[in-house]
C-alpha cells in the first residue's frame, strides 16, 4: 500500500534523498578493535562517532596539505634579472603565472645581480582567503655579497612581511668590484607582488635579458 502524501514532511523527503547506505569496511586485528571500542567507551563516545570525527579531521588536514603543496610548488624563482640600487623600484624579473604570481616591473639598472634567487612562500591562510599583496624590501649587501641585517620590508598586507624578509635574507649577490676591490652595496630595492590567479595552472616566467 502506498503511503499517503499528507504524511510525508519536506524534511523527511530531504533526508530520504541523502544517501547514507554506503559502508566503509576497515579490517583490524581483534585485539586492536576491542582496544578501540574500550577507548571510545572510556571517552563516552561511540566507535562510529570516533571514526566520523577522524575522517572529518583527516579531510581538513588533506585540504591544508594540498594548499601547502601548491604553495611549495609555486614558490620558486622570483628574480633572475639585475636590480636597481640607490632609490626607485627595481625589477622583479620573473612573473609566476599560476596559483600565485609575481609582478614584473620594468627593468632598470643592471649593476646588481643576485647569484641565487629567493624562494618566498605564499602564506597558506592568506592564499586560501585569496589575499594578495605588494611588498618592497630595501637592504644593504656586504662586500662578500651577503644581505645584511636590518632589512626594511613594506607590504600592503602585514601577513606577507615575514615571509618576504626571510626570502630576501636568503639572497646572495656577486660582490661588486670597484678599482679591483669588493665594495659594500647600499639601498638595494627589491619589489615582490603576491597575487592569486585562480583557474590558471601554467607556471611560466620571462627570460632574463641578454
Amino acid at each position: 500500500m502506498e503511503r499517503p502524501l499528507d504524511t510525508v514532511r519536506p524534511s523527511s523527503m530531504k533526508q530520504q534523498r541523502e544517501k547514507k547506505s554506503e559502508t566503509l569496511e576497515v579490517r583490524l586485528p581483534h585485539s586492536k578493535k576491542e582496544a578501540f571500542k574500550a577507548a571510545c567507551e572510556a571517552e563516552g563516545i561511540t566507535a562510529s562517532h570516533a571514526v566520523r570525527t577522524f575522517i572529518d579531521a583527516y579531510l581538513r588536514r588533506s585540504r591544508q596539505m594540498k594548499a601547502k603543496r601548491i604553495a611549495k610548488d609555486i614558490s620558486m624563482t622570483l628574480i633572475r634579472n639585475p636590480l636597481k640600487t640607490t632609490g626607485g623600484l627595481a625589477a622583479a624579473a620573473t612573473a609566476i603565472v599560476g596559483f600565485f604570481s609575481l609582478a614584473l616591473p620594468s627593468v632598470a639598472d643592471t649593476d646588481v645581480q643576485p647569484i641565487a634567487p629567493p624562494t618566498p612562500s605564499y602564506p597558506i591562510e592568506l592564499s586560501q582567503q585569496g589575499v594578495s599583496a605588494k611588498c618592497k624590501s630595501t637592504f644593504n649587501v656586504s662586500k662578500e655579497g651577503f644581505v645584511e641585517t636590518g632589512i626594511e620590508v613594506d607590504c600592503t598586507h602585514p601577513g606577507f612581511v615575514e615571509v618576504t624578509r626571510k626570502a630576501i635574507q636568503s639572497l646572495r649577490f656577486e660582490p661588486r668590484v670597484v678599482d679591483g676591490e669588493p665594495v659594500r652595496m647600499t639601498g638595494i630595492v627589491y619589489p615582490i607582488e603576491y597575487r592569486i590567479e585562480p583557474g590558471i595552472e601554467e607556471i611560466s616566467g620571462p627570460e632574463a635579458p641578454n
